[in-house]
């Protein structure tokens, strides 16, 4: 496992959109004045407001900004603006060899899961999955992860506050100890049968999803449940399902109603809500060992995460 530097002051950002453009060019301004805040340096990829499809430019276009972002020693850290759709076909492309040897911070969720998990698994580098760009939106958020990416030692993530609206509670209580994976769950299934499948062995498992269809996020958790990689994990946390319904389905459960049965069937250490993705604002380290505590809600951190 390679553990990538936090970031120190006057510390180079590469602001890149590997999936889809953002949507105004206010966006990247904030973004720039984010990372400014944070006291850090920032470069936009050149091909950021580039057009095609629904994407951030051709996969050439969106590729040479990634490539430009790992290979250049200056930049500490590569950092997605937004999420969407677009990163799956440019994951056999990436320098990991580059990374190896010039290991940085990697920063995103929604579709840029993908790239987080296949630098991870190509690699060994400790990736984070946390919020894009345009997902700092607030003070508590920006004070988070400006804390997640300039320090080594990351705070436990619990969530038991009755007043939140996504409240924390157990499906199967228990604790489990473990490596973290920390992924999209549409993204992670997309992974399956792919170079880029990380090893589930073991893992403690968080997922999270945005703006889908319950009955599409079912098949995808009953996908991972048939394949028997769950019944190797060590414990699962099912995070933020942010703007995630019903609309257009037939059957009207919840995810957690469609989740809870196999979960409780299987008897594995489990917890529903806890802070991670879309809505969260937290920063998680893939490939870092941790503990999950189901019926507290808690996950705590067994090890550093980045080097000094």
């Amino acid at each position: 496992m390679i553990k990538p530097p936090h970031l120190k002051n006057k510390d180079l950002v590469a602001i890149v959109a590997p999936s889809s453009r953002p949507a105004r060019p206010s966006d990247l301004r904030r973004a720039v004045a984010i990372i400014e805040s944070m006291g850090l340096r920032a470069r936009p990829g050149k091909n950021i407001f580039k057009t095609h499809g629904f994407s951030a430019g051709t996969d050439q276009e969106r590729l040479s900004d990634l490539v430009e972002a790992f290979t250049d020693d200056e930049v500490r850290a590569v950092w997605s603006i937004t999420g969407g759709y677009g990163a799956l076909p440019l994951l056999p492309h990436l320098p990991y060899e580059s990374i190896k040897k010039n290991p940085k911070l990697v920063i995103g969720f929604d579709d840029f899961s993908h790239l987080s998990l296949a630098v991870h698994v190509k690699t060994g580098l400790v990736t984070l999955h946390g919020p894009n760009l345009d997902k700092v939106n607030n003070k508590e958020t920006f004070e988070r992860v400006k804390r997640s990416l300039t320090h080594s030692e990351y705070e436990p993530l619990q969530t038991t506050d009755a007043v939140l609206g996504d409240f924390g509670f157990p499906a199967v209580e228990g604790l489990g100890k473990g490596k973290l994976i920390a992924a999209n769950l549409t993204a992670l299934v997309s992974l399956f049968g792919t170079e880029f499948e990380p090893d589930l062995g073991g893992a403690v498992l968080v997922l999270d999803d945005y703006k889908e269809r319950n009955d599409i996020l079912d098949r995808w958790f009953n996908t991972l449940y048939l394949s028997g990689k769950m019944s190797s994990l060590a414990a699962l946390a099912l995070g933020c399902f942010d703007a995630c319904d019903s609309r257009g389905a037939f059957n009207m459960l919840s995810f957690e109603e469609l989740a809870m049965d196999r979960l409780i069937e299987m008897g594995l250490p489990s917890c529903f809500n806890l802070p991670s993705g879309n809505g969260a604002g937290t920063v998680l380290a893939l490939g870092v060992e941790v503990s999950l505590d189901s019926l507290a809600g808690r996950l705590t951190y067994l090890e550093s995460v980045l080097s000094k």
